[in-house]
């Protein structure tokens, strides 16, 4: 009998073991490396369903709490913005209370109320980078324009006809000191106050949407998770700052000018009173979300633990059969590179 022996055939098989012995080098690093099966599905058999939910209810659940990192920061930047809206308009009313006895200074306090003004409108466009904090679901649109732009907004033209309709001549215009307080209340109580309905707001002075940015917090929990610049208390700021800022208090008499003060200083309180609710609403959202996410935390841990026995390994059992893939890999690769220098004549 004739055997027929070439360096080519056994370099082969010894390629094929390589192959396959590298095959287990990497499922035994991944193996390792995750303290859990390479591959579930051969592993577990029937199980593997059960792997797979489990591991997609972790993701989601991960997934969850990153976006809740996302809106614990957007609602604690909003929760500062309402408390400098709260502080401008606590001092406003200190002003306002003040001049109750002696008017206090005209100009000044129209000064105030206009930097008030534009402060309630830089506000309400605050950003947190990525949306606008007050513009509910219209997020990527500043809500507020300015007021004193040059050329005039539409919330300083709506204003400005609504004066001129109602008495004839400019904000202005010295013949302001002419009107009576009962004209200037007629018009506070009538066409000036419907400037700042709902409606008159969003045509004239707001871009934002009336519902607010929603948030899933967790698996069956939903918050609203953004405060919308149409909301009365903003409304009611805005018109006790406009009413004060542009409707030429500093030239009118003082009966007319005590009535001004009179309706901004109860617009402003009941102002303050709507900012308080709606922080204290912002609040209860935020210890929402930490009750939410403490509760997702624990449930990722109890999550990960059934993956643990249901994927888990032994791994020292792992890293000895590691080793010794490795030692069979390399003596593999000796036995190669000894076979490739074989020649014929070695065999005779």
């Amino acid at each position: 009998m004739t055997y027929t022996t070439s360096t080519f055939s056994l370099t082969a098989a010894l390629r094929g073991s390589i192959n396959s012995l590298q095959r287990d080098l990497a499922r035994g690093q991944k193996e390792l490396s995750t303290g859990r099966h390479a591959d579930p599905g051969v592993a577990l058999g029937a199980q593997t369903s059960r792997s797979f939910a489990l591991a997609s209810t972790q993701s989601e659940v991960a997934s969850i709490r990153s976006t809740n990192k996302l809106v614990a920061a957007r609602l604690e930047a909003t929760q500062t913005a309402l408390g400098n809206l709260l502080d401008g308009a606590r001092s406003m009313r200190a002003t306002l209370l003040a001049a109750q006895t002696d008017g206090g200074e005209p100009s000044a306090i129209v000064t105030q109320a206009r930097g008030a003004l534009s402060t309630v409108v830089a506000t309400l466009n605050g950003s947190d980078g990525e949306a606008f904090l007050f513009a509910g679901v219209n997020s990527n649109v500043a809500p507020l324009e300015n007021y004193f732009a040059n050329p005039p907004g539409s919330s300083k033209r709506a204003v400005d006809a609504a004066f001129a309709a109602t008495f004839g001549i400019a904000q202005d215009d010295p013949a302001v000191g002419a009107l009576t307080r009962a004209q200037i209340e007629n018009f506070l109580n009538g066409p000036f106050e419907q400037l700042f309905t709902p409606t008159q707001w969003r045509a004239d002075w707001s871009k934002a949407s009336d519902e607010p940015l929603h948030s899933r917090i967790a698996i069956s929990m939903t918050v609203d998770a953004s405060v919308s610049a149409n909301e009365k208390a903003f409304r009611q700021l805005a018109t006790a700052y406009t009413m004060i800022a542009d409707l030429g208090a500093q030239r009118m008499s003082k009966p007319a000018y005590h009535a001004v003060l009179e309706t901004a200083m109860q617009t402003i309180d009941a102002s303050i009173d709507a900012l308080t609710r709606t922080k204290a609403r912002v609040g209860a959202t935020q210890a929402s979300i930490e009750t939410a996410d403490a509760a997702m935390a624990i449930q990722s841990e109890t999550l990960e633990l059934q993956r643990n026995a249901l994927e888990g390994i032994d791994q020292t059992q792992a890293a000895a059969r590691l080793k010794e893939i490795m030692a069979q890999t390399e003596m593999a690769f000796t036995l190669t590179a000894r076979i490739s220098q074989l020649t014929l004549a070695k065999y005779l």
